[in-house]
């Protein structure tokens, strides 16, 4: 069964190479390789161009609409979806497809495993892992068959999170398969591993704060990940910090402490730090300027609202 790789790419010349060599090397060689490019200025086109059938150049697509792009133009009944940064074994395609022998299978996944493996981005993949075990496939390992991922209306208007969407979305057309043996191995960078230690440990202070009724950890965690849910939605402009509107949200709380109970106050004032801290360490802790500005209200606030 003939298929169609679609591989997204911006700036990704350290690893793109090796991503397409162990393309190329498969036990199914027939595949057809697609990159859709995002405006790389590094040397990721001319790179791409040696190994893929189709490069195309889509400067200022996000990310979905990339990958939406990818599946439109791909020729094959069946789409394989990976990250530049990915390298599979010769088997991998193999084993994705015998699947699709089946004609109830719509979509088939496997595991993640890290390049450089680590405590945090083990469990990281082994996270990701055990979501795609329970049917939520990751896009850096997953097919589907082109023509029911078009009818379902393709990638969904999200930041992130649209292949988990999509995997739900195509388990209503039939089977979504999870093949433990169809494993890719990724790069985890720090921001990721950075970003995936502290949705730990919000969800740690927001189960504490539910459990022992504390309204600073609960309100914390919930304002952690309302920012995370915020930047999900492709329809929120990329020019809206979170940090300002945090700072703004902790200005009126203060201005309207004397009409709120203690315990409104101290949630309201955990909401906004939580959004503040995805911020800061989502985003502001890789720019210089804004690690110092919001770093600086993140100390000053804790502090206040520790002496109080």
């Amino acid at each position: 069964m003939r298929a169609t790789v679609v591989i997204p790419a911006l700036n990704e010349e350290e690893f793109i190479e090796a991503c397409l060599r162990s393309l190329r090397a498969q036990t199914m060689p027939s595949a057809e390789i697609i990159v859709v490019d995002n405006g790389s200025t590094d040397r990721t086109v001319e790179i791409a161009r040696k190994y893929a059938d189709k490069v195309l150049i889509l400067p200022g697509l996000s990310l979905w609409e990339m990958k939406q792009r990818g599946v439109e133009a791909a020729q094959s009944p069946i789409v394989v979806t990976t990250d530049a940064d990915t390298v599979a074994p010769p088997d991998w395609l193999e084993k994705l497809l015998r699947h699709f022998s089946d004609p109830n299978v719509v979509a088939v996944g496997g595991p993640v495993r890290a390049l450089e493996p680590s405590t945090v981005s083990d469990l990281y993949t082994k996270g990701l892992s055990a979501i795609a075990q329970a049917g939520l496939l990751y896009d850096a390992n997953m097919a589907f068959r082109r023509d029911v991922m078009l009818r379902s209306g393709g990638y969904a208007r999200l930041k992130r999170g649209w292949d988990w969407e999509l995997s739900a979305r195509l388990s209503r057309y039939g089977r979504v398969v999870y093949d433990p043996e169809a494993y890719v191995i990724t790069d985890v960078p720090f921001s990721r591993q950075l970003e995936f230690a502290n949705i730990a440990w919000n969800a740690g202070l927001l189960s504490i704060g539910i459990a022992t009724n504390n309204p600073m950890s609960t309100g914390v965690g919930t304002g952690y990940f309302l920012a995370t849910l915020g930047t999900a939605i492709d329809q929120v402009p990329d020019d809206i910090h979170h940090s300002q509107l945090a700072v703004a949200g902790l200005a009126l709380t203060t201005v309207f402490r004397g009409a709120l109970s203690e315990k409104t106050y101290r949630f309201l004032m955990g909401v906004c730090m939580g959004v503040l801290g995805h911020h800061f360490f989502t985003e502001d802790i890789l720019d210089p300027v804004w690690i110092r500005i919001t770093g600086s209200l993140f100390l000053g606030v804790t502090l206040l609202l520790a002496s109080t």
